[in-house]
């Protein structure tokens, strides 16, 4: 099946009634919430990826805090705006040194040519996340979320993400967390809706 699917309306029906067929105990989470699934929306291109730097091992408030006062040192989120700012003032809006520099080498892969944004959308899942990862502070999980939040792809599959971890140890009745090898198996059962399943497990985390 294409890679290059979108998560528009008709797709995330279709993708709901596969995953209640595919797995009794999402058919489960999805009957108690009447079909209803929480989105993961952000911009796309440099803001969107300094949004996930940001994001990365911090609570979504704590984040959206420290976001928000990035937004506000510069009149335009762009790579160019952001290379002139200097490190003091983007640390005192709450970035770690580490994150500044991953937002810097993210900026100067875009600026240099190095990263194009554009053509990421002719990509399928897997050339994308081979062209994100390639720029230091971009893992797997980075550019997982970007196929989803940024460009809405239906099979993304943030599988490292300790909240979808928790959920599936729930939802399974597991007693231990599982490893990332019976993640994998759990999720081929989604495929190629992972991007559903992901949004789903994490509206049972939040609870």
């Amino acid at each position: 099946m294409n890679e290059i699917r979108t998560l528009n309306k008709e797709n995330l029906a279709l993708g709901i009634e596969y995953l209640k067929k595919a797995d009794p105990d999402l058919k489960k989470i999805l009957h108690e919430r009447k079909d209803k699934i929480n989105s993961f929306k952000k911009a796309s291109g440099f803001e969107g990826l300094i949004s996930l730097i940001v994001e990365q091992q911090l609570s979504v408030a704590s984040a959206k805090a420290i976001f928000n006062r990035v937004k506000k040192v510069q009149e335009k989120i762009s790579p160019e705006s952001f290379l002139k700012i200097d490190e003091n003032i983007l640390r005192s809006t709450g970035l770690s040194r580490q994150k500044v520099s991953y937002c810097r080498n993210i900026a100067t892969a875009i600026t240099s040519g190095e990263l194009n944004i554009k053509e990421l959308n002719k990509l399928k899942n897997t050339q994308v996340v081979e062209q994100l990862t390639k720029i230091k502070g971009i893992g797997d999980w980075t550019a997982q979320c970007y196929l989803m939040a940024c460009m809405k792809r239906i099979d993304a599959w943030p599988s490292s993400d300790l909240g979808l971890i928790i959920a599936i140890q729930r939802i399974k009745g597991m007693e231990e967390r599982p490893k990332s090898l019976t993640i994998e198996k759990i999720a081929e059962t989604w495929k190629p809706y992972r991007s559903i399943a992901a949004l789903l497990l994490w509206s049972t985390y939040d609870k």
